[in-house]
């Protein structure tokens, strides 16, 4: 388990809901949260990004249960303070609240050094994702839900335009020759006029590997909001990291492709070592040592096993205790189909640890991610 790891570049403020059996079908439904209902009937996460109007809309008629730090990045620093990793943090703006609601070793950048996160004094306005969690079974206009679900509703101005801290970037050059993992995201929410924000990214990322040859970076996608910046998202950023993860919608959105083989063929082309995970399954594909591959699998998915199960992320001991629930059937099924198939690179599937009832899904497959680049 390394000591430290570097998260870049969206953290946000999630605002999350628990959605009672009736409570969305009254709603007249802005047209930004149109699919909100394809959510619902197929049980497949799907984040829109709204406005500030869409935003209080949904905050002045649903109101939230909890708020909670969140983003990519934001999960995997709870999933890091959690298990006693130090995380050095971007955050594109200052906000007291983040350290209020993240606790542990997490260190953000002061005026002239890292400074731990709860020290910070500074109020914002931050970036608020609305989390409306769906459980499996519920009925949502007029259909069950096939499976717990989420669906977010982003309003993220700094998410819009890549907004990177100049001083997080001075400051690191001076850390990251000490540290050996990575876990990056946030381009997804990037409006298409600010599309060079991502050649600004990939120059970053490749001189944080030039410092620290031994940085393992892992890039996890999201559903994109423009093609053109996926496109260049693909073209600039899959070569300057060593591992692309995703689920299966974001596969799909990535590649074109709606069958599965297919579209890990496709992928293969241009990402150094591809994961996939979904509720059922992960999946790696790449040219590393397969028994480590299954280990960064396994402890990703017992990671998030383990917060879908309680509710919460764990420390180490609490991790060593846990009696995890017995491999999910879906994903016996799907490694055996999938190893039938011939890839150019080698194929390792881990069944998910299937939790039937879980206490909440939120941040369950950037946990997944996190524990994965950890062991990676």
């Amino acid at each position: 388990m390394p000591g430290r790891i570097l998260l870049a570049f969206n953290v946000n403020i999630d605002a999350v809901k628990y959605a009672g059996e009736g409570e969305l079908d009254s709603l007249s439904l802005p047209g930004e949260l149109r699919y909100l209902r394809e959510c619902a009937a197929t049980g497949e996460q799907r984040e829109v990004y709204v406005s500030r109007d869409t935003l209080n809309f949904l905050l002045e008629n649903l109101g939230y249960d909890t708020l909670a730090v969140g983003g990519q990045c934001g999960q995997a620093a709870l999933a890091s303070s959690s298990l006693g990793v130090t995380s050095y943090l971007h955050l594109a703006r200052r906000c007291r609240i983040f350290g209020e609601l993240l606790k542990g070793p997490v260190m953000v950048a002061g005026d002239r050094e890292f400074v731990p996160l709860r020290k910070l004094r500074e109020e914002c306005t931050p970036a608020v994702h609305f989390v409306i969690e769906l459980k499996k079974g519920d009925l949502h206009f007029g259909t069950p839900v096939p499976e717990s679900t989420r669906f977010i509703a982003s309003w993220d101005p700094e998410g819009e335009v890549l907004e990177i801290d100049q001083v997080f970037t001075e400051l690191l050059r001076r850390e990251v020759g000490g540290i050996t993992k990575g876990m990056i995201s946030g381009f997804h929410l990037l409006r298409e006029d600010m599309v060079s924000r991502v050649r600004k990214a990939e120059e970053l990322l490749r001189e944080w590997k030039e410092l620290s040859p031994e940085l393992f970076l892992h890039l996890e996608l999201a559903q994109y909001r423009s093609e053109r910046v996926l496109r260049e998202v693909r073209r600039r950023i899959f070569p300057a990291v060593d591992s692309v993860g995703m689920d299966i919608s974001e596969l799909r959105q990535l590649t074109g492709e709606e069958e599965l083989t297919s579209a890990l063929e496709e992928v293969c082309s241009c990402a150094p070592r591809v994961v996939v995970h979904c509720s059922s399954y992960a999946l790696c594909l790449s040219d590393d040592y397969p028994k480590q591959v299954k280990a960064a699998l396994q402890f990703g998915s017992l990671l998030a096993a383990y917060r879908a199960s309680k509710g919460r992320l764990p420390d180490m001991t609490q991790l060593e205790r846990f009696s995890p629930p017995k491999p999910c059937r879906a994903g016996i099924e799907a490694r055996r189909e999938l190893m039938k198939h011939s890839f150019d690179r080698t194929l390792v599937v881990v069944p998910a640890l299937y939790v039937e009832e879980p206490v909440a899904t939120a941040g369950l497959g950037d946990t997944f991610a996190l524990g994965f680049t950890l062991l990676a």
